[in-house]
């Protein structure tokens, strides 16, 4: 098997213009909004992620109107999408605003429909998860995941509290934003884990209790959006 480097010889995983022309994503907005505002934010954010994977060459799969409780649904159906064993990568992205419900929804829910085992179709491939988590109360994104053994995953995730969670109102959260910025500005010339580093470093000095989190970060390789 052909091994792939970078210019600093550093193991990459491979990007062709074929699997460029197949990339797929997935977006999930949960509508358990309590107020219109909640409801305009996750739009906006939802409108972001989209215009960003789109320009970044992924056909986006949208998903809204649902709970916690039903988003094993859409990604069962997106882990057999027959774009997936001709795409290069996927993201998976989950925008959650609400209120103080009961719902709580699993992380490992995203591993085990996309692991191996259940889509072999990404095997190898990169899979990069991020989770926007934005409550009136509590956060009711799981993060008591069991240890896992598949690798190629990345999870990028900011949970916290409205009241700690940064908005500005026309643009959205600051999380998304600072994604869309970062992404735009070095997704030519940067790996996407230290993409998603530089937005942890923008808010540092931040006004804000939030800070974005990497968890469960098992890629091998380094992965770059676009390869020359």
């Amino acid at each position: 098997m052909e091994t792939w480097t970078d210019s600093r010889g550093k193991k990459i995983y491979p990007v062709t213009q074929q699997s460029q022309s197949n990339r797929i994503a997935l977006l999930i907005n949960t509508e358990t909004f309590t107020t219109s505002l909640y409801k305009c934010r996750a739009a906006k954010d939802e409108k972001v992620m989209q215009n960003l994977l789109q320009t970044l060459g992924y056909e986006v799969v949208r998903c809204g109107d649902i709970t916690a409780k039903m988003i094993d649904k859409p990604l069962k159906e997106f882990s057999e999408h027959p774009k997936l064993a001709l795409t290069d990568s996927v993201f998976v992205t989950l925008v959650c605003y609400g209120g103080t419900g009961t719902e709580e929804f699993e992380i490992d829910q995203i591993f085990q429909l996309l692991n191996t085992k259940n889509c072999p179709a990404l095997k190898d491939k990169p899979k990069i998860i991020i989770i926007h988590a934005c409550r009136g109360g509590d956060s009711h994104l799981s993060s008591h995941t069991q240890q896992t053994n598949e690798k190629d995953f990345i999870i990028f995730h900011s949970s916290t509290t409205c009241k700690c969670s940064y908005k500005h109102e026309t643009y959205g959260s600051a999380f998304i934003q600072h994604i869309f910025e970062a992404v735009r500005k070095h997704c030519l010339t940067d790996d996407i884990e230290e993409i998603f580093r530089m937005v942890m470093q923008s808010f540092e000095e931040f006004p804000s209790e939030q800070m974005p989190t990497k968890e469960r970060d098992t890629l091998t390789k380094r992965f770059y959006l676009f390869q020359s």
